[in-house]
């Protein structure tokens, strides 16, 4: 049905998340995301010659500001006159903005579904476009990833910091998780939160995102993902014309520091204003571990379905639970990551009670013979069926394609995971389950 449809999905996949960030700059890989939506040289401004001069004067007062609140003096009369000049400069440059400029186009030649999205791992940024407008969106997105303009910057810094305030510290799950990673992970960038510190966020300056863009966001890191109705000879032929002098080198794989083996159990317990919540998190190997697709059906043998494990004791026979589920690959998967386990406890039962019940079963699926054939088929045919339905539709397709090109060097290795999948037997899931929950290889939490 990718041909007969008359749209396009488009996908473009910049491998660098967060993971990429300096420590004290973390929260930079999501900005960038944000402010890749401001338009370029040519779209969303009424006179780029005249902004270009209010932008490199703003970012010359920025840093004077910096510097000046290096000082610490009490009556920084020199300080709030700069901040005065920073506000009138930026005034005057917000006149010459076309706000939404570049969504505005998009919108009007009959674009759909325009978003973004920042994980530890990646950033991907998609939209659909008809059929007929394969050469719009050639325009659109290479002079977005050439030659962009982070314009309304000290703006889009407010709204991500009001993103932060409400996803993390007015969320009890999101406050909680931020605090869970930095003591699951002592050494390992997944320990940061992808939206970043506040304090870093509210430090970060034009010339930090600028630098971060011209370092990842090159040729040897962009993956270009397009599925509907194109002919593959006009899609290369434009290709080469829009995409074909992007300049920059691949990055130097930056050093990311391993997360040294776990010797002994952890444990967090925060006090707050949300309904108790009982998690665990266990250490599992990155995506590319011989060890994954057993991880993957000993997930679903736990949770995802009426007929999984959790599911069928804890909340339908016991009622000890009003949610349970395991999942990997927490808070990202190209490095060794967190299987994580959360659960809610059912009304007038306690978190200790919880814990006893899912300990349980956690002993159950490491116990040889407990696992049966029968489970384990049921769980491949729903993880076949799973990855399928994404086949449905073009955007999700574009999407899985463009990951596991950027991740492995081809798209078809999803179809490899799936004959990976298939050759997962009863006792690997039980020799997986044995060698990861475990007790030094825990960190619990709770909210209380």
């Amino acid at each position: 049905g990718v041909r007969r449809s008359p749209t396009i999905s488009f996908v473009t996949h910049a491998a660098v998340g967060a993971v990429d960030e300096e420590d004290g700059k973390t929260g930079i890989a999501h900005f960038l995301e944000h402010l890749a939506f401001k338009g370029t040289r040519a779209i969303g401004t009424k006179d780029y010659g005249q902004e270009k001069g209010l932008l490199a004067e703003l970012s010359a007062l920025e840093s004077q500001a910096r510097e000046l609140r290096k000082l610490r003096t009490e009556d920084n009369i020199e300080l709030s006159e700069v901040i005065r000049a920073i506000e009138r400069t930026e005034t005057e440059a917000e006149k010459l903005v076309i706000p939404n400029g570049f969504a505005k186009i998009v919108q009007k030649e009959g674009g759909v579904g325009l978003n973004a999205a920042t994980t530890m791992d990646f950033t991907q940024y998609y939209y659909n476009f008809p059929s007929n407008k394969l050469e719009l969106w050639m325009v659109l997105e290479s002079e977005r990833f050439i030659q962009p303009v982070f314009r309304q910057f000290n703006k889009e810094r407010a709204v991500v910091l009001e993103e932060r305030k409400l996803r993390v510290d007015n969320e009890s799950v999101g406050k909680f998780l931020e605090q869970f990673l930095l003591e699951a992970f002592d050494k390992h960038p997944y320990r940061r939160p992808v939206i970043g510190f506040e304090e870093d966020i509210l430090a970060l300056t034009r010339e930090d995102v600028e630098s971060f863009f011209r370092k990842h966001y090159v040729p040897s890191t962009m993956t270009y993902s397009i599925v509907g109705n194109v002919k593959l000879n006009e899609v290369k032929a434009m290709a080469q014309k829009y995409f074909g002098d992007i300049q920059g080198e691949a990055p130097a794989t930056a050093f990311i520091e391993p997360e040294p083996r776990q010797t002994a159990q952890k444990s967090l317990t925060l006090k707050l204003s949300s309904e108790p919540y009982y998690f665990e998190g266990y250490h599992i190997p990155a995506l590319d571990d011989p060890m994954t697709p057993s991880l993957q059906v000993l997930s679903g043998v736990l949770s995802g379905s009426r007929t999984s494990r959790l599911y069928d004791n804890l909340i339908v026979k016991q009622r000890d639970a009003l949610s349970a589920s395991f999942s990997r690959g927490f808070p990202g998967d190209l490095y060794p990551s967190l299987g994580i386990l959360y659960a809610a406890p059912f009304p007038g039962k306690s978190l200790d009670n919880l814990a006893k019940a899912l300990s349980k079963q956690m002993e159950l699926v490491k116990t040889p013979g407990n696992v049966t054939e029968v489970e384990v088929d049921r769980v491949k045919l729903g993880s076949k069926y799973g990855i399928l339905k994404t086949f449905t539709s073009n955007e999700a397709l574009a999407k899985v394609f463009a990951e596991y090109s950027a991740t492995t060097g081809d798209p078809k290795n999803v179809f490899r995971a799936l004959a990976a999948l298939d050759a997962v037997i009863p006792g690997d899931v039980t020799r997986t389950a044995d060698a990861v929950f475990r007790d030094d290889n825990r960190t619990v939490g709770k909210i209380l």
